[in-house]
């Protein structure tokens, strides 16, 4: 009876461990098996993971693919928003970005995925606790604009999961008992945010002068119209009033030669102020002219920066 009840209680010991440990012991054999790439181990430094945070990472046996093998490998609906890695059967596949205007954005790929993975390691009672902790946050964030735009994609994937990433590597500001849970993961939290802010500013910059060029081409455009029609009908005035002038000298329709002169110098006088006009109104075509040119290498330069974003086609359109 007592070595039965012995066996119970070392049965019970060893799935109490393996319940609270069992994936430490997990990561420990899948980290040995892994021999990292140096750019994966770059990543790894650049982000500066905790030793559990890397061998959370590791353990998923990380992978930077080019395009094709990005697109093969990366199945999973569990994906960022800007399509740059997934997370799927506890593998990690990152898009391979070469795009230097974009540094940074492999890193917080890298660490967006790895918190999917700390996620899925929490047990039962470490997940009620860190699930309580983000809704509070989000209940604070959730009307960002850019918050709105990743959870409204990610309602067809797993929202609890994908919150747990992007706060954690987004948000600089979290209550203190988040911030130290997340400190299981990374030395430097605020160092994943900001790379994750220096690429967000790219596009941000892009789209704040495409939007302020816009504005102002909607603006000047019908001005401009306007002007131009307005300087029309001053010129065709203009055209029948010297028509006119010339029959009144032809015929010696002026009585004296002070007469002629100041006929003659109020038309120039017209003349010279629509010759200004045509120049002020040329000038402001060819700045008009230039804003469309600009907006239109910006669509250029923002649909280069999607392409070398493009490692799979997203599931909806963003």
């Amino acid at each position: 009876m007592l070595g039965r009840l012995i066996a119970l209680l070392v049965v019970l010991l060893l799935a109490t461990g393996a319940f609270l440990y069992g994936s430490n012991v997990y990561d420990m054999v899948r980290t040995a098996q892994f021999a990292p790439s140096s750019q994966v181990e770059g990543a790894a430094e650049r982000i500066a993971f905790t030793p559990r945070g890397q061998q959370i990472f590791y353990a998923t046996h990380p992978e930077i693919y080019n395009k094709a093998q990005f697109n093969a490998a990366c199945q999973s609906t569990e994906r960022t928003a800007a399509i740059l890695g997934c997370y799927f059967k506890d593998r990690i596949y990152l898009y391979n970005i070469q795009n230097s205007e974009l540094d940074g954005t492999l890193e917080v790929t890298a660490a967006h995925e790895t918190m999917h993975a700390a996620y899925h390691r929490l047990n039962y009672f470490e997940r009620q606790r860190v699930d309580d902790m983000i809704r509070g946050v989000y209940q604070q964030i959730k009307d960002k604009p850019e918050i709105k735009q990743l959870m409204d994609y990610y309602a067809h994937a797993q929202p609890g999961t994908e919150l747990h990433s992007i706060i954690g590597t987004t948000i600089a500001d979290l209550p203190s008992d988040l911030e130290q849970y997340y400190a299981r993961y990374f030395t430097n939290r605020q160092a994943v945010v900001k790379l994750n802010a220096n690429y967000v500013e790219v596009f941000s910059k892009l789209s704040t002068e495409a939007d302020a060029l816009q504005k102002e081409i909607d603006t000047e455009g019908p001005a401009i119209k306007a002007a131009m029609a307005s300087y029309q009908v001053e010129l065709g005035q203009l055209n029948t009033d010297i028509q006119s002038f010339n029959a009144r000298a032809e015929s010696g329709a002026f009585r004296t030669q002070s007469e002629f002169t100041v006929a003659r110098n109020a038309l120039m006088a017209r003349v010279s102020e629509l010759s200004r006009q045509q120049s002020t109104l040329n000038a402001r075509v060819d700045a008009y002219n230039e804003k469309i040119s600009r907006l239109n290498a910006l669509a250029v330069h923002a649909n280069q920066l999607n392409e070398s974003l493009n490692g799979v086609e997203a599931p909806g359109k963003l």
